[in-house]
């Protein structure tokens, strides 16, 4: 009885490690990684800004509304292709090391239009 417990027990114990060893590396994100992802949110966050910026400069001038409204058109498109870029470069980046990373929209606001953008939240 005592035999077979502690076979058991052994096995187990093995078992155990041998999970922890391999199985760890599948699910840690480096820290690394984690940097860049905080950094590549900051980069989409300041663009944000900056487009809202431009956007409330660009009201302030006066110009007609069809006017403005081509160049806030403008605006956001390229608000978008740069978030967009630094959000693929980022899960390419990660799919290096073994990690997928999808894109999860937030809602922002340019001007008085609401938009979607791509920071990374690892959890």
């Amino acid at each position: 009885m005592k035999k077979s417990v502690r076979k058991t027990l052994s096995l187990i114990l093995v078992i155990i490690t041998v999970l922890a060893l391999f199985a760890q590396p599948a699910f840690a994100i480096s820290q690394k990684l984690l940097d860049e992802i905080d950094k590549t949110n900051e980069q989409i966050f300041k663009e944000v800004e900056k487009t809202q910026e431009k956007a409330e400069k660009e009201a302030l001038k006066g110009k007609s509304r069809e006017k403005f409204e081509e160049y806030l058109d403008g605006l956001i498109e390229k608000l978008f292709e740069k978030t967009e870029k630094l959000a693929d470069k980022l899960i390419k980046k990660a799919a290096k090391e073994g990690v997928t990373l999808s894109k999860t929209y937030i809602e922002v606001l340019i001007y008085d239009r609401v938009i979607l953008v791509d920071p990374f939240y690892a959890h």
